[in-house]
């Protein structure tokens, strides 16, 4: 009995201070409920709303790996500590194309990092074909045939940075294949395993065979700045009921 007591009386406290006060309670909620009906609106991504949050949409209007930022009006999102250029973003299908900011304008990073996703939010789409490239690796053989989807090698100045800190041995020889490496030959695979590192960049099927037919740097970077299709999950079974209702997800 005295537990029950002590509820009711708490309850009606709460209650008594709701109709002392209904306009502060009225206003935060009202407050919250027009700032998560703005969008966010960056360069050609615009209209963006729930699951996304960032600009003019405070934190709690989005879940927290949905984070963009508008720099020079270009849409960028954070996905485990890689930073990816926001392409397009589809809320309908929940898909969003992205390419990452490293590899646009040139293919040697002051940092190496392979592509990871948080996949509990993201998933890659299907129409994806892995470019690697190796990086501080030997001078290749000339007696070794370079097969198609084998690049011939580029150079990287030595003022770049590997994973380990500055990489000052002079400028590094790299190359960079289109295909698995189960499609070469034993001579490649094994050249290949004596680079340094190596690094895993997605790029959408189309954007593949240009690079295979003619395998340049100006071709690599083009088909990288196209970028690469993720799926996302927002797990908001309620949202669409808040929506129903008139409200506004967040």
């Amino acid at each position: 009995m005295q537990s029950l007591s002590f509820t009711a009386l708490s309850l009606a406290l709460i209650i008594t201070i709701i109709s002392l006060y209904p306009s502060r309670f009225v206003s935060a909620i009202d407050e919250r409920y027009q700032n998560c009906s703005g969008t966010f609106d960056c360069g050609n991504v615009t209209g963006i709303s729930y699951p996304f949050w960032g600009s003019a949409r405070p934190n709690y209007c989005g879940q927290p790996d949905f984070w963009l930022n508008c720099t020079e009006e270009t849409a960028v999102i954070t996905i485990t500590n890689l930073t990816y250029q926001v392409l397009d973003i589809d809320s309908e299908s929940q898909t969003l194309k992205v390419a990452r900011t490293d590899y646009i304008g040139g293919i040697c990073p002051n940092f190496l990092h392979n592509t990871s996703l948080n996949s509990a939010s993201f998933n890659y789409s299907s129409g994806i074909r892995n470019i690697t490239l190796y990086y501080h690796c030997p001078a290749l053989s000339t007696a070794i045939a370079i097969p198609q989807g084998f690049s011939s090698q580029f150079t990287c100045p030595s003022n770049n940075s590997d994973r380990n800190g500055p990489y000052v041995r002079g400028d590094s020889i790299n190359f960079y294949v289109t295909r698995r490496l189960s499609y070469f030959g034993n001579s490649i695979r094994s050249f290949l395993e004596t680079c340094k590192d190596n690094v895993t960049v997605p790029a959408i099927e189309p954007a593949v065979p240009p690079v295979e037919i003619s395998p340049t740097e100006d071709n690599l970077i083009t088909a990288l700045e196209q970028g690469f299709g993720l799926q996302w999950t927002a797990k908001d079974s309620t949202c669409a009921t808040c929506k129903l209702s008139g409200g506004i997800c967040g």
